[in-house]
């Protein structure tokens, strides 16, 4: 007797495809996720430490605003209480470098946020192109 051939339908083979394919998927999404959680770990304790060197910088200008309005009369026109001028440079250092971490800060989140959003469009573009090259398989 002869053995009968089984034949495979081309849905047979899309249909496991496709479910691989969406594990892909979500393993590459998941996959991105996770590493930009850890971006957004690393940011929040670079953020901190930035934040611990503003303080200390304040009261920095604090101490050296204290330090030269007890400045006798001769040694200028910072001394005997009249240290103006040190105490407005200090003032401007101390806002211009807290603008400029401000301004870092806001870069960094909108790069990460729009970072995400594009990865991901990217990721389903792709499966998605992916998917319509199996379906033209099927019969």
């Amino acid at each position: 007797m002869a053995e009968k051939k089984e034949t495979q339908k081309v849905s047979d083979f899309t249909e496991p495809v496709e479910e691989l394919s969406g594990l892909a998927k979500e393993n590459y999404l998941n996959g991105f996720d996770f590493a930009l959680s850890l971006w957004e770990e690393n940011v929040k304790a670079l953020n901190n430490q930035v934040d611990y060197l503003l303080n200390a910088e304040k009261e920095y200008a604090k101490t050296v605003k204290e330090f030269s309005s007890k400045l006798p009369k001769e040694f200028g026109p910072i001394g005997n209480g009249n240290s103006k001028v040190i105490e407005g440079g200090v003032d401007r250092i101390v806002a211009f470098q807290k603008e400029y971490v401000n301004t870092i800060r806001s870069i960094s989140d909108k790069l990460t946020k729009e970072t995400r959003e594009l990865t991901h469009k990217n990721i389903e573009k792709a499966f998605s192109l992916f998917d319509y090259y199996l379906n033209a398989f099927r019969v």
